[in-house]
């Protein structure tokens, strides 16, 4: 009895001198364009981690749709969040990419039920795997193959995907951020996304005034799904709505795909 004494005694001594750690794991669906690598530095874990938390061995290979278990282990010692202050021209999307966390989770984290903040307002920042923030800027945001897209760029984009496909299956609101953007590395079109949405009569949102509806978090994905190079129309320049569309010119197009209530053509 004396010895199963002491052997409590120690076992309870030693595991009050461990550090004390939480260890928690997330779930995360993999996006057009991500690796192992990149998700990894997302989370501030290793690539490595990734593959032994959801048993993959050596593979490397990850498809978008994929469900995959993040380990995110911390220190109780360590902060959960920071904080970060609103600035003109800022958008949840952008403070996001700052930070390297979707902006869901600071809608979450906030408490915020829209897209919808303010100069000047404090927002908490979830920090991932325990650690500081990482603070990058995305003034400018690289497009593999469109050049570089500034933040007003981005925002102008969402407004009108927002205008042009809010009802519209998620692919299909990526699908139309994918026109503008092939347009915009398209000879055809201007060099720029302002040059191409403000062409005369290229967007519908702009005349019937949706481009200035409240924007949704799902046309801020699937802005960000088609920056990342997810293009679900097969390289479209041209899409238009069967049942509504009034030019018949359009139908000269070499049509490619339907998705929703939209055909995409070349």
């Amino acid at each position: 009895m004396r010895r199963f004494m002491a052997v409590l005694i120690l076992a309870i001594i030693v595991n009050l001198m461990l550090p004390i750690y939480s260890w928690a794991a997330e779930n995360y669906c993999v996006q057009p364009g991500d690796t192992l690598f990149l998700i990894g530095q997302r989370f501030g874990v290793s690539s490595e981690q990734i593959q032994k938390e959801n048993n993959m061995g050596w593979n490397t290979m990850i498809y978008p749709g994929e469900n995959l278990v993040i380990p995110t282990g911390s220190s109780s010692s360590s902060s959960s969040s920071s904080s970060y202050i609103v600035k003109a021209g800022d958008t949840l999307f952008l403070i996001g990419q700052r930070f390297g966390i979707d902006h869901n989770e600071i809608m979450w984290a906030n408490g915020l039920s829209d897209g919808l903040i303010y100069p000047g307002q404090a927002l908490n920042i979830p920090n991932r795997g325990g650690g500081s923030s990482t603070n990058t800027n995305v003034s400018n945001t690289s497009i593999p193959s469109r050049g570089s897209l500034s933040w007003r760029d981005i925002e102008l984009l969402t407004k009108v995907v927002n205008g042009e496909a809010r009802g519209e299956p998620y692919i299909g609101q990526v699908a139309v951020a994918a026109v503008v953007l092939n347009r915009v590395k398209s000879k055809l079109f201007p060099n720029t996304v302002p040059g191409v949405i403000y062409q005369p009569w290229a967007f519908t949102a702009l005349h019937d005034g949706q481009i200035n509806a409240p924007l949704t978090a799902s046309a801020r994905d699937a802005v960000h799904a088609a920056l990342n190079g997810w293009d679900p129309t097969g390289g479209a320049l041209y899409y238009w709505n069967p049942v509504t569309a009034t030019s018949s010119w359009v139908w000269t197009r070499t049509i490619i795909t339907k998705i929703g209530s939209h055909v995409f053509a070349k």
